[in-house]
């Protein structure tokens, strides 16, 4: 096993994108929803109705962990599955007719989750941070992009 220590700025990366990821559970909880959910979530809000091949592309998340989500979302009554009008062979994603409102109230509790991840950083701080975190994930995706693997 190599015992060779991680690199700094991964493993800080790694640990701050754990943290966020155990209280962004913790705070989504009440709504029956989990942080892992949010990217779905957020394209369904915003009103659109993808198939599931188009969540995998805007999200980046892998397909079968995609089905996966999607089947315990549906489980959970977040979603619905609707006929493609498009393409009678697949689906479409759709927010149950209640979760768009409890998005919306759960959003609120990411934003104060936002907040204090970022409490006593300046404006220009938190845009540095932005900045140099798009760069990092755009890096990454350069360096994925034969294998299909996306940071997105």
């Amino acid at each position: 096993m190599d015992t060779a220590p991680i690199p700094g700025v991964v493993r800080l990366i790694n640990r701050a994108a754990r943290a966020l990821a155990r209280d962004g559970d913790a705070a989504l909880k009440p709504f029956g929803m989990r942080y892992a959910q949010v990217p779905v979530l957020a394209l369904l809000r915003a009103g659109a109705e993808p198939t599931q091949k188009e969540l995998v592309e805007a999200t980046g998340i892998e397909q079968s962990s995609m089905a996966q989500l999607l089947t315990r979302m549906e489980r959970d009554g977040l979603i619905r599955r609707v006929p493609n009008p498009r393409d009678a062979r697949s689906q479409t994603i759709a927010l149950a007719a209640e979760t768009a409102e409890r998005v919306t109230t759960a959003r609120r509790q990411l934003d104060d989750l936002n907040e204090r991840a970022v409490a006593g950083f300046t404006p220009e701080e938190i845009r540095l941070l932005e900045q140099l975190l798009i760069r990092l994930n755009d890096n990454l995706d350069k360096q994925n992009a034969g294998s299909g693997n996306s940071t997105r």
